[in-house]
């Protein structure tokens, strides 16, 4: 199972997402509870790694934060931040190649960019 430690330097290099300690525990700790089902799928540790990094990454990054883009400093700080482009759909496409047992998949929940069809018929 992927660390803490691990999944910060994940959200923080890959995605620019900060996200409090208390809320990434919890995600991993929710990641962890599908690893045995990772093993009976017979996912080799690196898929698993992979797997669990990115269940982690969509579970704090629900609903669409704001990524740092840029930061700036000696005393005219500035931050530069940008909202979700899609970057979220496509780490779960990736997510999903990945995970063709679907052992996370209750867990990440359905992409809400996804188009829904509604029809009522009269």
């Amino acid at each position: 199972m992927i660390t803490t430690t691990q999944a910060r330097e994940y959200l923080d290099e890959v995605l620019g997402v900060g996200v409090p300690a208390f809320l990434l525990a919890a995600a991993v700790e929710r990641v962890e509870s599908a690893e045995p089902a990772m093993f009976a799928a017979g996912y080799s540790e690196a898929t698993m790694t992979l797997i669990q990094s990115m269940a982690v990454a969509i579970i704090c990054s629900g609903g669409a934060p704001r990524r740092l883009t840029s930061q700036h400093a000696p005393s005219g700080a500035a931050r530069t931040f940008s909202y979700s482009k899609g970057d979220l759909t496509a780490l779960r496409r990736t997510l999903a190649a990945l995970d063709t047992a679907g052992t996370v998949t209750a867990l990440v929940g359905p992409d809400p960019a996804g188009a829904t069809l509604f029809m009522v018929a009269c």
